[in-house]
């Protein structure tokens, strides 16, 4: 993938770290705290991203984290093992395998699953950002990680998004401990295609280097936001 400019000028592609002086304006964002909305598909990198925000200052947040914390709820709980069956909750815990194995074999559970969690997802980051931004001192930037950033609308909550994308033999190796060929294979068949994520993205890359390439990208990334925060707030001044 090569660096191309988006419909808000953000720099796109595995090279776009190395890219020269950019020409663009960056919409300035809208939130107290900038807001970055880390999306991307299963296997494109999306944990170690969310760590190097962190790293570099981010206060940040994974909806995965969110899910599993859900599924230790009762009411939560309750629903799903009145919805699939007991077997979903042996020995008083979620087994995530056992509901996998269901939810992704039909697409209609899986779309009752997502319809019971995401809204809980949703409300938990604005809550978390919502203390975050009493904090003091604040962060310099809010980041989540919300794999179906753009299936769920979610986007709309943040002002800034980024795509992090991988080719299916790079994921398949990354993932080869945990999935089976036909298991990795059904997961990415029920996401939106990638071209439709990069083209919705503010920042996309192409997670097929090593980490430094993916986290000089990041640094780069973050600049740009607060960049764009401190031209807003100069404006208003």
């Amino acid at each position: 993938m090569t660096p191309s400019e988006s419909g808000r000028g953000a720099p796109r592609g595995a090279a776009a770290a190395e890219s020269a002086a950019p020409s663009f304006v960056m919409n300035p964002h809208t939130h107290a705290i900038p807001r970055l909305g880390l999306t991307g598909g299963i296997g494109s990198g999306k944990s170690t991203a969310l760590a190097y925000l962190s790293e570099m200052g981010a206060a940040v947040i994974s909806s995965d984290a969110i899910v599993h914390e859900l599924y230790e709820q009762p009411e939560i709980a309750a629903a799903i093992s009145g919805h699939f069956g007991p077997d979903v909750t042996g020995q008083g815990a979620m087994d995530r395998a056992a509901l996998a194995r269901i939810v992704f074999a039909d697409d209609a559970e899986l779309a009752w699953l997502e319809a019971l969690l995401h809204p809980h997802v949703r409300r938990r980051i604005e809550e978390w950002a919502a203390v975050q931004e009493r904090a003091d001192p604040q962060p310099a930037l809010l980041a989540a990680e919300v794999p179906l950033l753009f299936e769920t609308d979610a986007a709309a909550d943040f002002d800034y998004t980024l795509v992090l994308t991988a080719p299916v033999g790079t994921r398949r190796r990354r993932l080869a401990s945990k999935f089976t060929a036909s298991d990795l294979a059904r997961r990415l068949a029920r996401q939106m295609p990638e071209a439709e994520k990069i083209a919705r993205s503010d920042f996309a890359f192409e997670n097929v280097g090593g980490r430094r390439a993916l986290r000089d990208f990041l640094g780069e990334t973050v600049a740009r936001i607060l960049a764009a925060g401190a031209t807003d707030a100069g404006a208003r001044a």
